[in-house]
């Protein structure tokens, strides 16, 4: 147990001394693509941050068309700005961000589970430009899993 605790101790000085060292010889400007460690450190703490009760969730809203119609709308009024009408993130702001927005095509995106998208667009991303868009409401909750069916 000791031994463990003792590489898990390792492992966090050496990740933080890896990004301490990549935000002090990159500086803080969004012009850069973040660096692996950024990256790789991202990830890593989305999915802690996302309880595994979450990230099994599956849709239960069925992928009607009038579903998907509404979604479309949602997306032209809420996320297009940042990922674009194709979902690629490549727009004025999408590409000012930092991290980049992602392509919601590319396959990080769509390897992501049900439950991950719908956290994701519901609590948002902290550091990111990604904001929350929970109301607090079912009508809300299925607005965003209409959102998961689109970003499918």
């Amino acid at each position: 147990m000791l031994r463990a605790l003792v590489v898990l101790i390792v492992i966090l000085f050496a990740a933080a001394g890896a990004l301490i060292y990549s935000v002090v010889s990159r500086g803080l400007s969004a012009d850069d693509e973040p660096s692996t460690v950024e990256a790789l450190l991202a990830g890593a703490m989305r999915r802690w941050a996302t309880p595994q009760a979450v990230r099994a969730r599956t849709n239960p809203v069925p992928p009607t068309e009038a579903v998907l119609a509404e979604a479309l709308e949602h997306w032209a009024d809420h996320c297009a700005t940042c990922h674009a009408n194709d979902g690629s993130g490549d727009t004025k702001i999408g590409r000012g961000l930092y991290p980049r927005a992602p392509d919601m095509r590319a396959q990080g995106t769509q390897a992501l589970t049900d439950g991950e998208l719908f956290s994701i667009i519901e609590h948002g991303i902290r550091l990111t430009g990604m904001p929350g868009w929970a109301t607090g409401t079912a009508e809300g909750e299925r607005e965003s899993w209409g959102l998961v069916h689109f970003v499918r």
